[in-house]
């Protein structure tokens, strides 16, 4: 597989790609590891240099009392979203 692509910034990164069109930090596990990393951390899947990528996603979303108020919650939709993000919920 090309591995994991993760950027710095995350939700400025994606409300505004253009601004950092490369990831920050990508990983390439070796073949038959696990990667774990939460969430909310902006990540997309690299180009598949050679071989047959498989991926197994599981999401969980926890909310602490440190977390930030508008943090998600299971399936539940922040109660605001920016002006200038474009996707979908």
């Amino acid at each position: 597989g090309g591995g994991t692509g993760f950027w710095a910034g995350n939700r400025n990164v994606d409300e505004h790609p253009q601004q950092q069109p490369q990831p920050s930090y990508v990983s390439k596990p070796t073949a038959g590891s696990a990667l774990l990393f939460g969430g909310d951390v902006t990540h997309c899947g690299m180009p598949v240099e050679s071989g047959i990528r498989s991926v197994l996603v599981c999401s969980f979303s926890t909310k602490t009392p440190v977390s930030l108020e508008d943090r998600l919650h299971g399936l539940q939709a922040p109660p605001k979203v920016s002006a200038n993000f474009k996707g979908t919920i």
